[in-house]
């Protein structure tokens, strides 16, 4: 799959590896390496409709004022958010970059 990101720092996040990154950042170390991980997934899988194979992601369509977006888990508190452009193609768009599930 193609992927789109939403802003120039979520392009940063995944390009630059953790040795690289100084300073006191936005997200934990942890929550980098699950983005950089899922963003990978995306990378490979042919269609976002395989994603719900993957039970531990929780793949899910939003709803309400989301409509149109998905999401995947990070972990128990954060969420990555997406958009499918077309059949090929997902922009990563973040409300708030990776948003806290429910807030």
């Amino acid at each position: 799959m193609i992927i789109y990101f939403a802003t120039e720092e979520l392009l940063k996040l995944y390009e630059t590896p953790l040795s690289n990154m100084k300073g006191k950042q936005k997200f934990s170390q942890d929550i980098i390496k699950q983005y950089k991980k899922k963003v990978q997934l995306l990378i490979a899988i042919p269609k976002l409709e395989n994603l719900s194979q993957f039970r531990s992601l929780n793949f899910e369509q939003l709803k309400g004022n989301k409509k149109g977006q998905c999401s995947i888990r990070l972990n128990d508190q954060y969420r990555l958010i997406l958009v499918q452009i077309s059949d090929r193609k997902l922009q990563i768009v973040m409300v708030n970059e990776i948003s806290k599930h429910y807030e």
